[in-house]
């Protein structure tokens, strides 16, 4: 199954996303919007306007030729609020179409939230609660539980609809925000639910929180905030000036900074009506919701995160198939796990051998990298940090922590982060006895009894422990406040 290309011709942006394969977690192999503000003017003047429709046929055409020298013939176009509005939007797709040859599909409102909240659930499973999706021109809501996605709705309260094609405001938007959000019945059905926020402007709203309170991680998705403290801001900033606004230049783009007042002024009505337990940043919507729409039953209950982890390790690993081995060799040591630590072990072995390509030295701090800075889907910032420290250990790393190490060491508890650390060293064991290969594990067991951490080796293979084996023994040992043991069977 080759590369799967999606274009994404959304009210602000123009975007192209290509995956590596259509599997349950697939790699990003490109991604590049433009802003081109097709739905500039559309709420004023009923159309699209030249300057930005030229724009977009212009990138459109790009796009297409990208695609063509990436080898995919099966791209999936669409378009969303401005086309689907724009009196215009029919004459713009046949021109397109003879311009770029790419055959656009015009999603109705509700097929966009059905998709955005599929996005979600792409990511994070188990996701329940209210999704709400702001582009540019429409707000898109839905609810979701047990995988599946109900209410779907449109509105049209997006920035751009706000605001004239010269960026100022109507006359009391907010009157129009609340007015359309009094339409919808469910959502007093649905206070006190956890919100998945979509889109960047919601997104450029969390990077100001995250600045604001100097949080130390810089990846958005499943970045948790306080429902009152992202309401406070989101009031603040609905009120600000654009003059005002770019005193976050540096945090958010100045396309962004044009449409973040009114785009918080929506986000403030929506939060008061729903009154959420939880407001969640969702780095996935309906590009992702395209792709797990195309994906089979049987891959859509596979878990992201584990599907995702193999597939680096496939990449990267000497040895892909030893995960499951060292979880299992390892297991004696955890029997008072949660389901999701034992979940998140699993990831952290499937992942143990992905650093050995880099320098000795500095392998620990290499892998700690690829967790912390990857696009790992089905996991939370807590899990991020756990499986970053656990690998670090594995790794040797020191306890000087350099800085990418101390913000992924923050994330978690210390109690987290000695727990991590057990399952580091544990795999520091393993690895030091097998050389990293599934069938080296066969020839020694670990166990405990009583007081006591029991390394067993077959007899005939006794030869397998050297001074560095017994060390790593001893480490871990400690750990537990277990003595160490070598018995021969």
């Amino acid at each position: 199954m080759g590369k799967f290309a999606i274009i994404d011709i959304g009210s602000n942006t123009v975007r192209l996303v290509v995956y590596e394969n259509r599997e349950r977690a697939p790699y990003v192999v490109f991604n590049e919007k433009v802003f081109c503000g097709l739905g500039r003017g559309v709420a004023e003047t009923g159309n699209m306007i030249d300057e930005a429709m030229e724009l977009a046929e212009k990138t459109l055409k790009r796009f297409s030729m990208l695609i063509v020298k990436m080898g995919i013939d099966d791209p999936r176009i669409i378009a969303t609020s401005a086309v689907r509005d724009a009196k215009n939007g029919p004459e713009f797709v046949e021109r397109i179409k003879d311009y770029t040859g790419l055959s656009i599909e015009v999603i109705k409102g509700t097929e966009e939230a059905r998709l955005s909240a599929n996005g979600v659930i792409c990511a994070v499973p188990h996701a329940s609660g209210v999704m709400a999706d702001l582009g540019g021109g429409s707000l898109e809501l839905a609810t979701i539980k047990d995988r599946n996605v109900n209410n779907e709705c449109t509105l049209p309260i997006g920035p751009l609809r706000l605001q004239d094609q010269e960026g100022k405001w109507f006359d009391n938007p907010k009157r129009m925000v609340k007015k359309n959000l009094a339409e919808i019945n469910w959502l007093s059905e649905n206070k006190g639910q956890k919100f998945y926020a979509v889109g960047g402007a919601w997104r450029s709203l969390a990077r100001i929180h995250m600045d604001m309170i100097d949080y130390p991680h810089i990846n958005m998705h499943n970045y948790i905030i306080p429902v009152n403290e992202i309401m406070s801001l989101a009031k603040k900033v609905s009120k600000m000036s654009l003059v005002e606004v770019y005193q976050y230049r540096g945090l958010i783009s100045e396309k962004r900074a044009k449409i973040i007042s009114l785009a918080s002024l929506t986000l403030y009505h929506l939060l008061k009506n729903l009154k959420s337990s939880k407001f969640v940043v969702s780095g996935f919507g309906v590009r992702e919701g395209v792709l797990y729409d195309g994906m089979s039953d049987e891959v859509r209950t596979q878990d992201p995160l584990i599907v995702g982890c193999h597939q680096v390790a496939e990449m990267t690993g000497r040895f892909p198939e030893h995960g499951q081995r060292l979880y299992n060799w390892i297991d004696p040591l955890f029997d008072n796990e949660s389901d999701e630590q034992k979940r998140l072990r699993l990831a952290i072995c499937i992942l143990s051998d992905v650093g050995w390509r880099g320098h000795p030295e500095y392998r620990a701090d290499k892998v700690v990298g690829e967790v912390l800075y990857g696009r790992f889907g089905g996991i939370n910032h807590w899990g991020v940090g756990l499986i970053s420290m656990a690998l670090h250990t594995c790794y040797g790393g020191s306890r000087q922590y350099s800085d990418q190490v101390e913000v992924a060491a923050s994330l978690i508890n210390k109690y987290d982060l000695d727990y991590a650390r057990k399952i580091g060293m544990a795999l520091r064991l393993a690895q030091r006895l097998s050389a990293g290969t599934e069938r080296g594990l066969k020839i020694a067991k670990l166990d405990v009894n009583e007081d006591t951490l029991l390394l067993r080796i077959n007899r005939e293979k006794k030869d397998i422990t050297n001074d560095v084996v017994i060390k790593r023994l001893e480490s871990l040992a400690r750990s537990f406040d277990l003595d160490p043991k070598v018995t021969h069977k």
